[in-house]
């Protein structure tokens, strides 16, 4: 009796670990259910393939719920700057807080302002208004969180945009005009002043390296650490200012190097060669071209990737395991790449205490750490999403690819250790409705490819190299 409930207990034992460690690598196994939806969004993929999209639609809706608040009309309203289209009410608070501004009194500009923004936040010359009374009669402080807002509520509007980044410029703040301006390029390419802003993120990033090499130079730390410039990749540890002064690209291939040594890739011709090619589609969509993109697979079952500067992408074999389609790789890849074009790596060093220890030895480990696994801030992760989220459409991917990643993040978060992915990047429901209403104020297709027989055939050959590790 003893060795039957020992036996029973050492099955347990084994069954416990089996499920533990099977599950997560086979967690897109058939029931019915799945199996059916996933032969629908096959046929719909070759539908979509071959050109018929209207048919490919009727299948994707077939499988894919609508969100939550998913309408036909939901779409947020657009700006508008002529006060005629106001209502009554609408129109004496401009009046009076034009007339305030005239008159210099600012009873009568703030609190008309504020019931106008209230009433019509779509009237957009009231923020610009706003800034420009902020900076002249109260706390300059206040002018880039009123503005930052606006955009948040108006992206499309080149108005506000140009206001933020005016006001970013007056505060010395080039790099943080820099990524305004090229996010704005980025996220509405058929802009008329697209190219406009495309040249100011240009001339504000110039700025900002001018003002950076200025900064190592003053504090008299101009010499290269030994190995850095001759391609020494085995150092552990570096000065901060010639790595810096060597521009993001070249930042990033010598933290690329050390961090590949650090880690386990996989080698695998078919793995790479597949990740490589969805990564550098959704990276040639970007509109940086400096980049030299690199995009490597790491043997890690965490849900996780990372983005160094200069556009070196690093994606967990955990995170292909859990996903479920080809869309959601390029939602991730477009996020992590949307970090690199928009100097995400870059600003997290100048805006960190490195930078008040420039020519101190730092070891390699810290660097990649702070660049690439500590937490981005809030804004930074919402132009990520902003910019992932509209290329991965312009890809012809479902463009709800990044939303859906993740939920299956926080599908893989029940009863289980919250992935990495959770810990460093928050995904809160909030969140997903953000990512939601992006895609519905853009009027992006989220009935569009999904890739999963191919994505499935690439995770049942990473399974068999996973299996012989």
């Amino acid at each position: 009796m003893k060795k039957k409930r020992l036996l029973w207990v050492a099955c347990g034992i084994v069954l416990f670990f089996c499920l533990h460690l099977v599950i997560p690598i086979i967690s897109w196994a058939q029931t019915p259910n799945v199996a059916k939806r996933f032969q629908t969004l096959v046929k719909a993929d070759q539908l979509y393939l071959a050109g018929d999209t209207a048919a490919a639609e009727k299948l994707y809706r077939q499988v894919k719920t609508p969100f939550a608040q998913e309408t036909s009309t939901s779409k947020v309203p657009e700006p508008i700057t002529d006060p005629e289209q106001l209502s009554g009410a609408g129109r004496v608070y401009w009046r009076n807080a034009t007339e305030g501004m005239q008159q210099g009194l600012t009873s009568k500009i703030f609190v008309p302002l504020q019931m106008l923004l209230e009433r019509h936040p779509e009237f957009t010359p009231a923020y610009t208004l706003y800034a420009e009374a902020t900076k002249k009669y109260g706390n300059e402080k206040d002018i880039l969180p009123v503005l930052e807002r606006a955009i948040s509520i108006f992206p499309q509007s080149a108005e506000i945009n140009q206001a933020l980044i005016k006001a970013q410029q007056e505060a010395e703040q080039w790099l943080e005009a820099s990524i305004t301006a090229r996010q704005f390029a980025m996220t509405y390419p058929e802009h008329p002043q697209a190219e406009e802003f495309t040249s100011i993120a240009e001339n504000n990033f110039n700025r900002f390296r001018s003002q950076l090499n200025q900064q190592v130079v003053s504090q008299g730390i101009v010499g290269a650490a030994i190995g850095i410039l001759t391609g020494n990749a085995n150092l552990q540890a570096i000065k901060l200012a010639p790595l810096l002064l060597q521009g993001e690209s070249a930042m990033g291939a010598q933290l690329a190097a050390v961090y590949k040594q650090q880690s386990t890739l996989i080698e695998d011709p078919t793995i790479v060669e597949y990740v490589s090619r969805i990564g550098n589609n959704i990276a040639n969509l970007m509109g940086r071209n400096d980049f030299d993109y690199e995009f490597n697979v790491i043997l890690d079952d965490s849900l996780n990737a990372s983005a160094l500067p200069g556009g070196k992408v690093f994606v967990n074999t955990g995170a292909i395991m859990a996903l479920n389609s080809e869309a959601e790789l390029a939602g991730l890849l477009g996020h992590e790449v949307g970090h690199a074009v928009l100097s995400h790596g870059f600003q997290r060093v100048t805006n960190a205490n490195l930078l008040a220890n420039v020519g101190q030895i730092i070891p390699f480990g810290n660097l990649i750490s702070t660049l690439a696994i500590l937490d981005y801030g809030r804004q930074q992760e919402t132009q990520a999403d902003v910019v992932g989220t509209r290329v991965l459409a312009g890809a012809g991917y479902a463009a709800d690819g990044l939303r859906n990643f993740f939920v299956t993040t926080k599908q893989q978060q029940k009863g289980r250790t919250i992935p990495a992915y959770l810990r460093t990047h928050p995904a809160s429901e909030d969140r997903m409705r953000y990512l939601e209403e992006i895609i519905e104020r853009n009027g992006y297709n989220r009935y569009a490819f999904e890739g999963v027989q191919r994505y499935r055939e690439i995770q049942a050959r990473l399974e068999e190299i996973l299996e012989d590790s």
